[in-house]
């Protein structure tokens, strides 16, 4: 398919989905191209599932989404991967319509499963498609799908190796949510109402929770509490059986400690703390090198590939975070890694320094500029 040069106005297509690690960077990117194309008017057309975290999150955006019949493949039953199989064949059918229907002059995919039928359609069918990935190793619909696309917006360096055609692949970053900006610790810890002079521990695993996360802090927190508050987003998980609810009612009115399912303004929790505690996904960790917040990293040790322990490793190779693995990740373990950290303020700057030489603050705009020139908009 030729793309027509200079034109007014751009249509694309972004298809990735399921967790945030996959919807945020989708949104990011659509935040930098409305940006950048005030003058003009742009479309775009979200791709995900009605399962996944952009069913809820993307029609309260007000944003655009069709849906795609497709599920993971990776660790399923034979039973199931069948299934699956039937499912990529429709998929690809309905990718095939929704593309012919939009016509996008490009069509990009930030990751998951719901990204597979649709790039490959794309490319099939001479849509000119840019991949944006954003783990260490490459997840399997990168892998597959490299070679033929335009471009390729990675995070890590050293993923570059990992696929093929080099020459496409551009170090971009991550595109992280636009609001995320740095708070500094008074006034976060202000507006949490923690004494500021304290360190902070920020405890998250992410919507879901973690749950070896969750047990082990719910163990450590006494001891840590002696020496720091904590912010704890817990996720849906109830850990009413793990907690000694009089201890945490008094850590709570003392402001020592702060305790929600989710936590929105995540400015003012990366402000406040010291230092991280949680998993390894790769847009936590964009977050966290933006914000240079130096880390605990425990990966999640049923991701893909074991990707998020690929992340970790980089991290931890530079210095900028300390990696526990899931199974070793026990209260006391956690108080052996949090509480010496938390007591070295200088090896934590340190290690925020380390942080912030993975911050890539422009990677939404730089990607947008790319989907542009793709689409024939200078």
């Amino acid at each position: 398919m030729t793309v027509p040069k200079k034109r007014d106005d751009l249509r694309v297509m972004i298809a990735g989905g399921a967790t945030g690690g996959h919807i945020f960077p989708a949104i990011a990117i659509h935040e930098a191209l409305a940006a950048s194309l005030k003058e003009r008017r742009i479309r775009v057309l979200f791709m995900g599932t009605r399962r996944g975290l952009e069913a809820r999150l993307l029609p309260r955006l007000g944003l655009p989404l069709k849906f795609l019949w497709i599920s993971g493949f990776v660790g399923k039953s034979p039973l199931r991967k069948l299934l699956t199989i039937v499912q990529v064949v429709i998929s690809f059918f309905q990718s095939a319509i929704f593309l012919m229907s939009f016509r996008p002059h490009v069509v990009v995919g930030t990751g998951g499963f719901v990204a597979g039928p649709i790039l490959a359609c794309a490319q099939l069918l001479g849509f000119p498609t840019l991949l944006q990935e954003q783990n260490a190793f490459p997840g399997l619909t990168t892998r597959l799908l490299a070679r033929s696309a335009k471009k390729v917006c990675v995070h890590f360096p050293e993923t570059i190796a990992r696929l093929p055609r080099p020459e496409r692949v551009h170090v971009t970053g991550n595109p992280v949510r636009h609001f995320l900006k740095k708070v500094e610790p008074k006034q976060a810890r202000d507006f949490w109402g923690l004494d500021s002079e304290r360190p902070v521990l920020f405890v998250l695993g992410g919507s879901l929770g973690a749950r070896t996360i969750n047990n082990a802090l719910a163990d450590a927190l006494p001891k840590i509490l002696e020496q720091a508050n904590v912010i704890w987003q817990t996720g849906r998980m109830d850990l009413r059986e793990k907690a000694n609810r009089a201890h945490w009612d008094d850590a709570i009115a003392s402001h020592r400690l702060i305790v929600r399912e989710f936590i929105d303004e995540m400015p003012m929790a990366y402000g406040a703390a010291s230092m991280a505690l949680c998993r390894a996904g790769a847009m936590t960790l964009s977050e966290l090198a933006l914000v240079g917040l130096p880390a605990i990293l425990v990966p999640f040790p049923f991701a893909a590939h074991q990707h998020q322990d690929w992340n970790a490793r980089a991290y931890e190779s530079t210095g900028a975070a300390l990696r526990i693995p899931d199974a070793e990740l026990t209260g006391e373990s956690m108080c052996d890694a949090v509480l010496p950290l938390l007591a070295e303020p200088l090896r934590l700057e340190r290690m925020g320094a380390a942080m912030r030489t993975f911050s890539r603050p422009n990677a939404a705009t730089d990607i947008a500029k790319m989907i542009c020139e793709l689409g024939g908009v200078s």
